[in-house]
């Protein structure tokens, strides 16, 4: 009995030490961007202010011990002094709504847009300055000073978040001075907005365009003076990093975006430089200085209230511990996030990186592996460890886990380097083989040619291997392939599906380092798309042509079409090949050859819409433009009446009913 009374112990202990109180999960990144449960990152220690009226709190501070928050349903600064738990108020008479609250050194400001102004108080709570609107003619008559958040510098210059304001940060110095406007977002103008350039006025486009930026919703400022921001529905560019500039150094290409939330609310930067954002319906997401995800965790409390988890997240802290504390406006609590021993040697081994000590970085990057060996930043940090190290085979294996091309790409060049070093007198003596039997049979060969020439009975297998010679007499081929000489449906058909397995092996066949990133692509969906476009071409040429006096038949346009595509069937596969040789540095190459190849394709197609039709070029152009536009017209047809099939099943459902119904 007493046996078992130990063992329940010692699981209730255990429970309790592994996350009893988790009653969320953590998620991570793999390295193909992947959500995958880990190991629980934090889990919660308490839940503050439970027996205190906090009511609709709109902010969160902490600063040498203590917590300061804007209580903004109360009309006042709560500070809590997080090691004796005593609490104090501060501008219980002085303030209207504050939303917003910053602590520096010597003085704590609260963004109170109830007032349109910045209140100042000493450490003593006792009111030292307002700051309202700026005067100077900068600024201007009608912008907007409603301040909502704010962060100050070692300068003393404050930089405001103003409602609605598209302008950027409000910059002040000390005294309250307008130094300007900072970091403004910028407007997106895609390929619509510049075709309706073209024909809207200058009113018209006032109306129906918005391109005023999106304005900031919350800043924070990091122990060296740079700024970041918030702005919601911006879809992989709702954190950003600014420099002194105000130009954003998070900034990622359209294939790496910062994996982020339209619903960001708050945001804190560590002292290590790791951002933490949160999100209105509870979710945290934390980050290196980079911008790269390290955990997701927290969220919405539906139907019960539990802890980790919040009916409205408005606010977000975290001290110099590494607790993070997240402030629920709507039930006026903070809720304490204690970090677990796997997120302590994560930390670690990311302080270890940023400072630039992948060598000493290893061993904990390895211990980091040991709680999951999927986690996409382990995987990177140990890349570089090992590259660092020169063991750029253990490098190039978790880079390429981590799927950090450019990263991988320098690991596989030093081995491409060392491997070509080694065998250099092997590569030479091949090449002095080659190049003499490449000689010598061609003496021969032009002495004896008809010794060499190969007699291929079966007129399937020669009308395939015609298609070399669109390669050197373009104009004869499509001669022969309307006259019949050469050329078969049957032939036709195996060129077609030859040109589409050599499209699969473009989209999925190349190396890690030049793949086109189509994960979310199936090779069905490769397969229709392309065999669909092909399908429309020969058709809508052929009907265009038959309309424009146009000589060639359905079979011609069949035909001719397959034996266009012979630059891309015969070099492509090259191209293929070449991503396994070449590293990101010559990926130039890559797409050099791939563009000559279809644009070679493309002057086939057109010579042979001139030749089968015997069209001028006048009229070619004409067909061409035209086939190409009736193809984006179907397209746009079939895209229409694939997003509005639903309605389309339940409206003619309706009308077999009602027909049914009046039938009887």
């Amino acid at each position: 009995m007493i046996r078992f009374i130990t063992v329940i112990a010692i699981l209730v202990c255990s429970l309790s030490l592994f996350g009893w109180n988790s009653t969320y999960l953590t998620y991570t990144l793999t390295g193909n961007s992947k959500w995958k449960v880990t190991q629980d990152a934090y889990v919660v220690s308490e839940v503050l202010f439970a027996d205190y009226d906090l009511y609709y709190p709109e902010d969160i501070f902490i600063k040498d011990g203590k917590m300061y928050i804007a209580d903004s349903g109360n009309a006042r600064i709560v500070v809590f002094d997080l090691e004796t738990r005593e609490i104090e108020t501060i501008g219980d008479f002085s303030l209207w709504m504050p939303t917003g609250v910053f602590v520096s050194d010597r003085f704590i400001y609260v963004a109170d847009p109830g007032t349109s102004e910045v209140v100042v108080f000493d450490k003593k709570g006792k009111e030292i300055s307002r700051i309202g609107r700026p005067k100077n003619i900068l600024f201007g008559e009608y912008g907007n000073f409603i301040p909502r958040k704010l962060v100050v510098d070692k300068r003393g210059n404050l930089y405001i978040v103003s409602e609605g304001s598209s302008e950027g940060i409000i910059q002040l110095d000390i005294n309250g001075e307008f130094l300007g406007y900072f970091g403004a977002n910028r407007v997106w103008i895609g390929f619509l907005d510049k075709f309706i350039d073209l024909f809207y006025t200058e009113e018209q486009k006032s109306v129906f365009l918005s391109r005023i930026p999106k304005p900031f919703t919350n800043i924070a400022i990091d122990d060296r003076g740079l700024i970041y921001t918030l702005t919601q529905n911006e879809n992989g560019n709702a954190i950003k990093k600014h420099n002194t500039l105000g130009n954003n150094i998070l900034s990622k290409s359209k294939s790496n975006q910062m994996v982020d939330e339209p619903n960001f609310t708050d945001i804190t930067i560590t002292g290590d430089g790791r951002i933490l954002a949160l999100t209105e319906t509870g979710l945290i997401y934390e980050y290196d200085p980079e911008g790269n995800l390290i955990f997701s965790f927290g969220g919405r409390a539906i139907s019960t209230e539990r802890f980790g988890l919040f009916s409205v997240a408005s606010g977000i802290a975290c001290d110099e511990e590494g607790k993070i504390y997240v402030l629920d406006k709507e039930r006026g609590l903070v809720h304490v996030f204690n970090p677990t021993e796997y997120t302590n040697i994560l930390h670690e081994a990311l302080n270890l990186y940023i400072n630039g000590k992948y060598l000493e970085s290893k061993e904990t990057w390895q211990k980091v592996m040991t709680y999951d060996g999927y986690l996409r930043i382990a995987h990177y940090g140990l890349g570089k460890a090992y590259f660092q190290s020169g063991e750029f085979e253990k490098a190039a294996v978790h880079f390429k886990e981590a799927y950090a091309k450019a990263e991988y790409s320098d690991a596989y060049w030093e081995l491409r380097n060392a491997f070509i070093q080694k065998h250099m007198g092997l590569f030479l003596l091949v090449f002095v083989i080659v190049f003499f039997l490449f000689t010598v049979l061609s003496r021969m060969r032009s002495k004896k040619s008809n010794a060499f020439r190969i007699s291929i009975k079966s007129r399937l297998v020669r009308d395939v291997l015609y298609v070399k010679n669109m390669l050197r007499h373009p104009l004869d081929t499509f001669y022969y392939l309307k006259s019949g000489d050469h050329g078969s449906v049957l032939s036709a058909t195996i060129l077609y599906l030859i040109f589409f397995i050599v499209v699969l092996l473009d989209y999925f066949g190349r190396s890690f380092i030049f793949n086109l990133n189509v994960s979310d692509r199936s090779v069905a969906f490769v397969l229709l798309t392309t065999s669909g476009i092909t399908v429309l071409w020969v058709f809508s040429n052929w009907l265009l042509s038959s309309i424009n006096d146009g000589m060639g038949t359905l079979k011609d346009v069949y035909i001719f079409t397959s034996y266009s595509f012979a630059p891309y069937i015969l070099f492509q596969p090259l191209v293929i090949m070449l991503t396994y040789i070449l590293t990101y540095n010559e990926e130039f190459l890559v797409d050099f050859i791939s563009f000559i190849n279809i644009g070679w394709s493309f002057v086939m197609l057109f010579t042979g819409v001139k030749e089968v039709h015997d069209y001028d070029i006048k009229g070619t152009v004409k067909n061409f433009l035209l086939t190409l536009g009736w193809i984006f017209v179907m397209i746009l047809v079939i895209s229409i009446v694939y997003m509005l099939w639903d309605q389309l099943i339940d409206t003619v459902y309706s009308i077999i009913q009602e027909v049914l119904y009046r039938a009887r």
